[in-house]
């Protein structure tokens, strides 16, 4: 429900910055993140969106109501992925699913699944999904109502057709674009892209498919049968598409070996007939043999000295239909490992491209020497947001050298004339570390399927993302492994044998502060200290998604203090009604225990606090470090599942009480408070700091601290209970996930 950050000092009480509510967000300025001050890109607190499940590769997305989902694999071992969904900018989610309610006994997807994920959106707010399995299936899903009602389909999941890293586009032209396009078919119309494993060509091919629902798709490439495409596939899968609205058109760039070690950057183009068939720049001409026409291709970059395709080379168009690509080099030298950006106009055909900027600084000064996982995204006229992850040390990215992580933002600016389009000039850059600490240390392997030979930790597998929400702010999900957390004693052989340390933890960090993308300064929450904050009431829903308010679960506010001797962490929140857990209790399926947990990472670990109690109202008070529940996949195992265990479990007892009036409610609600022996939670200085702090209800079928390996293989973990509103506190904006 929460998610926060405290500075403790001494002679002072616990500073509480940060608490992520459906009201207000507060963040605090740190060394490394931009603090909010005059025209600077700042970000807020970074929020958890999940305190339980962990995954790779997260990808965000805003909708047009403002509505924030991310998404990302939990592995094909687990054959799931996770879907979540928020309605306060990213600060707390909600499992999507499309299978059962989600209950205390399973939340997640229903298998299978569990590779790479994609998320877009049309203008009404349909959301489409997609999702890959063992490289076999594709499951594809949508939403009208936010996640609340979810339909999807399965694709190809008798064993063909060889997929990979598919990616969606959306053709949803806005009222007034002049339509230059040969579809006359409806809109929206739904791309699906994905490398086919199966084509030919100097990195595979793509395979272009094409859908009026989301759900059922065809193929997309003009003159291409099955049949044929063992012949040709078109060039750039993996390269990350974008799509222009006026002419239907849709982009794809990736690298072409030379032979000699170096590698051009080229764009493939789609063109769409009436059907919204593709006829692309290297379609096979007579004079090819049935072959692709490489010789159509667009050079966006010659002779670059490393293949420009690890990992990804992405693409995105601004508001004046400007495109922009981003790539990070894969060169021998891991000097030469930087983010590099090219943009080109329309009116050039996007044949013309700027000269290749450089946007990472590749300085072990500012911990951004050597760079993998480039992502963009274009907003106004001109305007590009490029994140990567960037290591402190000038080594490969590989190799086990105790190298640092953190992620990067450069916001670039390009010239444009009158009528926005790119000029060639010189763009303006502005480079900003978001992350406020080190999300990953060690190796970021970078070999796939190899990395269980090399021992390599692929725990953040091949990319993340950045979009921005309707002000141009940045929203940018990443991954946390800094925790280092893993299961004792899971893999005979130790850690890092096939299981690696850190549980991803998937974290959103938004921009609240410099100019945003659509040219104007941005705004967030205050970064200010502060020793709490409240929650709206009302919100506690089950089900997550449209369902009714739970007063036992319903968390109304947090504070944390420090004693005046310094031994106690004193934790208090308000919780609308906690006299009878026996209904609240009976409301959620499965659900034998409620918890009522909050968390926070110091230095590198994550302690919590918290407790539980029976529908018999048989409460216990506990903290400690978190634990973690790993699971295995097709590049070894990693924590899946983050554990929060009770006194007995593995947690320790402490002091604590509810207290509740006569007649509990939201205006007159219980308190629960747990005194916390500091000794139990890291002997916090009082100079610590304590970053994403968390209060959250859970409802959970059996102790945290008992959870098996088999148990989180079937996603049998304790059913986080969010609230949920706008931002802003108000009903000026949509907020669909309320009843």
């Amino acid at each position: 429900m929460f998610a926060a950050r405290s500075i403790l000092r001494r002679g002072w009480p616990l500073v509480v910055v940060g608490i992520c509510t459906c009201g207000a967000i507060l963040s605090v300025a740190l060394s490394g993140a931009a603090a909010a001050k005059g025209g600077q890109i700042g970000f807020e607190t970074p929020a958890v969106a999940d305190p339980i499940h962990t995954w790779g590769e997260p990808t965000i997305g805003v909708d047009p109501q403002g509505r924030v989902f991310v998404s990302g694999p939990t592995g094909t071992g687990t054959q799931r992925s996770a879907w979540e969904g928020s309605v306060d900018a990213g600060h707390s989610f909600r499992v999507i699913t499309p299978g059962p309610v989600p209950t205390a006994i399973q939340s997640t997807e229903d298998p299978p699944g569990g590779g790479d994920t994609d998320l877009n959106f049309d203008r009404s707010g349909k959301q489409y999904f997609a999702d890959l399995y063992a490289l076999t299936c594709l499951r594809a899903a949508t939403t009208s109502d936010g996640g609340a009602s979810v339909q999807q389909n399965f694709l190809g999941c008798d064993g063909s057709p060889g997929a990979d890293r598919q990616w969606l586009a959306v053709y949803d032209p806005p009222t007034g674009t002049p339509h230059q396009s040969a579809y006359t078919g409806p809109t929206p119309l739904v791309y699906l892209e994905y490398n086919n494993l199966l084509g030919p060509g100097p990195n595979g091919g793509g395979q272009w498919n094409k859908s009026t629902d989301g759900l059922t798709y065809t193929n997309a490439t003009s003159g291409v049968t099955p049949a044929t495409e063992a012949t040709y596939s078109p060039f750039g899968p993996d390269g990350y598409p974008a799509i222009d609205q006026q002419t239907g058109k849709v982009f794809q760039a990736a690298g072409f070996p030379n032979g000699d070690g170096s590698y051009d950057l080229e764009l493939n183009i789609g063109t769409p007939d009436a059907a919204g068939n593709l006829t692309f720049l290297d379609a096979p001409t007579a004079s090819s043999n049935g072959g692709p026409n490489y010789e159509g291709l667009i050079h966006i970059a010659d002779n670059l000295p490393g293949s420009p395709d690890t990992l990804f080379t992405v693409a995105s168009v601004d508001s004046a239909r400007n495109l922009y690509v981003a790539w990070a080099l894969d060169t021998g030298a891991p000097s030469g490992r930087q983010v590099y950006i090219s943009a080109s106009s329309a009116t050039s055909g996007w044949r013309t491209w700027t000269k290749p900027v450089q946007v990472s600084d590749g300085s072990t000064g500012t911990g951004d020497a050597v760079n993998v996982f480039p992502w963009i995204k274009a907003g106004g006229p001109g305007r590009a947001d490029a994140v990567w992850y960037g290591s402190n040390m000038n080594v490969d990215p590989s190799s086990q050298s105790g190298q640092a992580w953190n992620v990067f933002m450069n916001q670039v600016v390009f010239p444009v004339d009158k009528s926005g389009a790119i000029t060639g000039q010189a763009p303006s850059t502005t480079l900003v570390k978001v992350s406020p600490h080190p999300m990953h240390y060690n190796d970021i392997c970078l070999q796939g399927t190899g990395c269980i030979n090399s021992q390599g930790n692929r725990n953040l597998a091949d990319f993340f993302t950045v979009t921005i929400d309707k002000s141009g702010a940045a929203e940018i999900v990443y991954d946390d492994t800094s925790n280092g957390l893993a299961q004792p004693g899971f893999t005979p052989t130790g850690n890092q044998t096939i299981d690696h340390a850190g549980a991803p933890v998937v974290t959103v960090a938004r921009q609240s502060s410099g100019p945003g993308l659509y040219g104007s300064a941005v705004s967030g929450p205050s970064n200010t200290p502060a020793t709490g904050i409240s929650d709206p009431s009302g919100d506690a829903l089950y089900p997550v998604l449209g369902g009714s308010n739970v007063p036992g679960l319903d968390v109304l506010g947090s504070q944390i203090s420090l004693s005046s001797n310094g031994k106690t962490l004193n934790i208090t929140t308000k919780v609308a009604d906690l006299t009878n857990p026996a209904t609240t209790a009976a409301t959620i399926p499965g659900a034998i225990y409620l918890e009522y947990v909050t968390r926070w990472q110091m230095g590198n670990t994550i302690y919590y606090a918290g407790m539980s109690t029976t529908a018999t109202n048989q409460p216990s008070f506990y903290a400690g470090k978190a634990q973690s529940v790993d699971l295995c996949s097709v590049s070894a195992c990693f924590p899946h599942v983050i554990t929060y265990p009770e006194s007995n479990f593995g947690g320790t007892v402490e002091r604590g009480g509810i207290s509740c009036p006569a007649s509990p409610s939201a205006l007159n609600p219980c308190t629960l408070t747990i005194q916390v022996n500091v000794a139990d939670v890291g002997n916090p200085p009082p100079s610590s700091l304590l970053e994403e702090t968390g209060s959250y209800a859970f409802a959970t079928a059996h102790p945290q601290g008992t959870t098996t390996n088999a148990q989180a293989l079937a996603d049998d973990v304790p059913l986080q209970i969010v609230a949920l509103t706008t931002a802003e506190n108000s009903s000026s904006e949509p907020c669909l996930f309320k009843p």
